[in-house]
């Protein structure tokens, strides 16, 4: 019996250790690597596989590890080898800081699967100092879909009554961008922003007088990039909706009533910048200054929202040919 206990007790212990193991579980054993060149008609093996050539652009899985990644590139009857530094994965890095004394970095350390390596890379051909760049250049006709969540809204809106701040969180938007040269983009964006009092959708119960803030927008920008930071500048047209409600108990009930409202609508430019975390992962900053009001009576008065979200930018149509 009482070693069926210390079995019992072992098998717990082990059962936690792994589970606050965050590169062990989440990771395969992997990584798939997106390779793009500066120049066509290259292609590249990986380490040793000498026999498995691959035409760029390529998806090429390897093996994590904790060695640096060799590559072979060739372009006619010109060959040259990379050498790809290893990094630690996001999983190790940033989920581990979630497990209890953040014990999940001893327990992944000496695991290979800690590793990663950076994903896209674009092979520079014909400059040896700096061989690879761990982001892609931007070309024309290439096309990006957007989708992205509010994380952190600031407004500043009519209440009605005055003009007012109100902070929160949560929304959702759409977009795409498509670059009409190498160098510009043309950005279109629709989305909605609200003031939820917490970071993650979850239900909420309101006692009493309380308000909430919304906005809707649409905005139509010219962008660009330098490595891994994009921006763009344009105009934008934003609904905001202030309303203050009331909730109180009719037992067995509870009664929510609205007490007031203010809905207006905005004309004025829209500042973005992102920040590519990964291909397809940005973190973004949005600041849309508004300055006329539209109506039946048209008038100038500033008002803005200035938030921050989480885009999922997905790489739709990339043109095979590179420069």
């Amino acid at each position: 019996m009482i070693k069926g206990k210390y079995l019992i007790t072992l098998g717990i212990l082990l059962t936690v250790l792994l589970f606050n193991s965050c590169a062990t579980l989440v990771n395969t054993p992997t990584v798939s690597m997106d390779i793009y060149s500066d120049a066509d008609n290259v292609k590249v093996y990986v380490d040793n596989d000498s026999l498995s050539w691959h035409t760029l652009p390529a998806s090429i899985d390897v093996m994590r590890s904790k060695n640096n990644l060799m590559i072979t590139v060739q372009k006619d009857t010109t060959q040259k080898q990379i050498k790809i530094k290893r990094e630690n994965s996001t999983a190790f890095s940033v989920g581990n800081l979630f497990s209890p004394s953040c014990i999940g970095y001893f327990i992944d350390l000496p695991n290979p699967k800690r590793f990663s390596y950076p994903t896209p890379i674009l092979i520079n051909f014909d400059n040896n100092n700096k061989p690879y760049y761990t982001w892609i250049n931007s070309q024309k006709n290439l096309l990006n879909i957007k989708i992205s969540i509010p994380e952190g809204n600031h407004f500043y809106l009519n209440k009605g009554f005055e003009y007012g701040n109100t902070f929160g969180f949560l929304g959702i938007s759409a977009g795409f961008e498509y670059y009409f040269s190498d160098k510009y983009c043309l950005n279109m964006d629709f989305g909605g922003l609200t003031d939820f009092i917490i970071p993650f959708p979850a239900a909420v119960d309101y006692m009493g007088d309380y308000s909430r803030s919304f906005a809707t927008y649409g905005d139509v920008q010219i962008g660009s990039d330098y490595k891994r930071l994009h921006y763009d500048v344009g105009i934008q047209f934003t609904r905001t909706s202030y309303y203050e409600r009331e909730t109180v108990e009719l037992f067995p009930d509870y009664i929510d009533t609205l007490k007031y409202s203010k809905i207006q609508n905005n004309l004025g430019l829209a500042f973005s910048t992102y920040f590519r975390v990964t291909k397809n992962f940005n973190l973004g900053l949005n600041y849309y200054p508004s300055f006329l009001v539209l109506g039946n009576n048209p008038k100038f008065h500033y008002s803005h929202l200035l938030f921050f979200e989480l885009s999922f930018r997905i790489e739709t149509y990339r043109p095979k040919k590179r420069k």
